[in-house]
């Protein structure tokens, strides 16, 4: 089941589909990565991503893999937004069929 709900998030995510990724969040959702640090909350977190979002032309968020533990997935990824190249991994936890954490470890381009 949470390879499914991973799947449904990354492809939310790419089409830039604030819904659908809210639909996936549990209300006490919390996000850390190195750029935002933490952010707790639904909301917060909704907001954050509608600004990165907007902020780009381009988004285009792709899994290499997957990996799948119980109620715990990794996502190998990469991650573009317009010209800046990200890759990483998401460690996502997942409780009742909704995300209640996701870590993000990034490789951040230098400069």
């Amino acid at each position: 089941m949470s390879k499914q709900l991973t799947e449904a998030y990354i492809r939310a995510f790419d089409a830039r589909d604030l819904e659908a990724v809210g639909a996936l969040l549990a209300d006490d959702f919390s996000l850390q990565d190195p750029v935002v640090k933490r952010i707790d909350g639904k909301a917060a977190a909704l907001a954050m991503m509608k600004g990165m979002f907007d902020g780009c032309a381009t988004l285009s968020f792709r899994a290499r893999n997957i990996y799948t533990d119980g109620a715990t997935t990794l996502i190998e990824f990469t991650l573009d937004l317009d010209a800046t190249h990200l890759e990483g991994v998401d460690i996502i936890e997942w409780r009742d069929g909704r995300m209640h954490a996701l870590r993000a470890y990034l490789d951040i381009p230098k400069g």
